[in-house]
């Protein structure tokens, strides 16, 4: 039993190891003594021999709420790293308001901690595209993937009226054709926003919103688009299943994005952007829920679907 001890202490942490490579752990680890070091002092007491010194100022619910807000921070970074990017800019704009509201942030220790903290969550990355889908392929289902992107690009291929082709996965939405996504979570990695661009779609010139990003992951995806002798196709993927769309970047000309922008998984925004519409600020990392996407064009993407369903109608 005790030989066994070490072993299990070097496979916990492992797998300690792991989890924290998947999310900006050193950013949390600023992030909690900067929200202690703002909050506690205006309600701590001090004792110097038969002195008792109590810091009792007006900014103690300012301290409070700016602690608050940091805890939360830190613990969204190491539970819900998707929404890094919003917690971290959170981090830095009340690290900074503290310097003025709660005892010079903390005697400064505590805005600084806090500065830093931000600036390395914003910093993270999520470990790289191809180290994920080396470990994926490795995977029983890998060969259930493979299959599915090759149904998918059946089914697209017939969309544009081009030879039917079997291949491992590359695929694209029609060119010039409009589809239709809907998704439980859309969550947009890497995001760029490039404006107001044109388009054909029938031979007609449209105005498209123009994004790019690293890597776009769909749960419950569902995607209609009408096939040229006027069928309807429809790809489904199982519920709770989570599709993924990856590129160098992935380009996608969108004519409508509606749903819900989630602000560190706690706030729902509803949302409806379109050319004349367009989002008046984009950051790296966004997550929508219930959200409708209808697109024009998906460019340099690999897209995989789990278990995929494919109908023609």
């Amino acid at each position: 039993m005790i030989a066994r001890a070490p072993g299990r202490i070097r496979a916990g942490w492992r797998a300690f190891r792991g989890w924290r490579r998947h999310r900006p752990f050193g950013a949390g680890m600023f992030l909690l003594p900067a929200s202690v070091v703002i909050g506690l002092p205006p309600y701590a007491s001090f004792r110097l021999g038969d002195l008792v010194l109590s810091l009792r100022t007006l900014g103690g619910v300012s301290a409070l709420l700016i602690g608050a807000l940091l805890l939360i921070c830190a613990v969204s970074l190491w539970f819900r790293p998707q929404y890094r990017v919003a917690a971290g800019v959170t981090a830095l704009l009340v690290s900074l308001a503290a310097l003025v509201t709660s005892n010079l942030g903390g005697f400064l220790v505590g805005t600084v901690l806090g500065l830093i903290g931000g600036a390395l969550a914003l910093a993270w990355a999520p470990p790289a595209t191809g180290e994920r889908d080396r470990d994926r392929e490795d995977g029983p289902g890998s060969a259930q993937t493979r299959a599915a992107g090759i149904t998918i690009l059946l089914v697209l291929a017939l969309a544009v009226g081009s030879a039917v082709a079997s291949s491992a996965g590359t695929t694209a939405a029609p060119a010039g054709r409009v589809w239709v996504l809907t998704a439980s979570v859309l969550q947009l990695t890497g995001l760029r926003y490039h404006g107001v661009s044109t388009t054909r779609v029938g031979g007609v010139p449209v105005e498209v919103l123009r994004f790019t990003a690293s890597r776009i992951d769909i749960t419950s995806l569902v995607q209609t688009s009408e096939l040229v002798d006027g069928h309807l196709g429809r790809i489904t993927a199982p519920p709770g299943s989570v599709s993924t769309a990856t590129g160098h970047p992935v380009e996608l000309l969108t004519l409508r994005l509606k749903g819900t922008l989630s602000v560190l998984g706690l706030i729902g925004l509803p949302v409806d952007f379109t050319p004349d519409r367009p989002p008046p600020l984009v950051l790296p990392s966004l997550t929508f829920t219930d959200v409708t996407v209808v697109n024009t064009e998906l460019n340099h993407a690999r897209l995989t679907i789990p278990a995929a369903k494919i109908t023609i109608t």
